[in-house]
């Protein structure tokens, strides 16, 4: 395991928590954003997509979350293609799910998976067919509890 890139990661990933509880600053997000992109891009090329085998399953974690915040939509295309050919046990699933959406949404097509949410509690729009089966097939609940986690009032 490499500790190093994976206490980089997770130390990455709590400032972006932490940034994006307070105030929006669109310009701190979108600075941050960049620099975590930047460091991903180093990652990938030293040592591919930071895997639960390479950084362990928070490491993971905490990459997919500054690439699912990355405001370079080729670049989460490249992750989403990396995730998509790794086996289970070295990314989760549901990250690629919600990648996947992600994309979708910034590219104004409808979502997959019902990931991403309207600030009225919604998911945007969503592909036709069963939702909760595509869900359910990459590990997650139905959408409408998923639902529930969502109080935008």
């Amino acid at each position: 395991m490499n500790l190093e890139l994976r206490g980089r990661l997770l130390q990455r990933m709590a400032a972006d928590r932490q940034l994006r509880t307070g105030p929006l600053d669109a310009a701190a997000w979108l600075a941050f954003d960049t620099g975590s992109t930047a460091l991903l891009r180093d990652s990938l090329a030293a040592h591919g997509w930071p895997s639960c085998l390479l950084v362990g399953e928070d490491g993971a974690t905490a990459a997919w979350l500054l690439a699912q915040h990355s405001p370079d939509l080729a670049f989460q295309r490249e992750v989403l293609a990396l995730l998509l050919t790794l086996p289970p046990e070295e990314a989760d699933p549901r990250h690629a799910a919600y990648l996947h959406d992600r994309i979708c949404i910034r590219g104004g097509r409808a979502q997959r998976y019902g990931t991403q949410i309207k600030l009225d509690g919604q998911p945007f729009e969503l592909e036709a067919g069963d939702v909760d089966g595509r869900r359910a097939a990459v590990g997650m609940e139905p959408l409408a509890d998923y639902l529930l986690r969502f109080t935008f009032s």
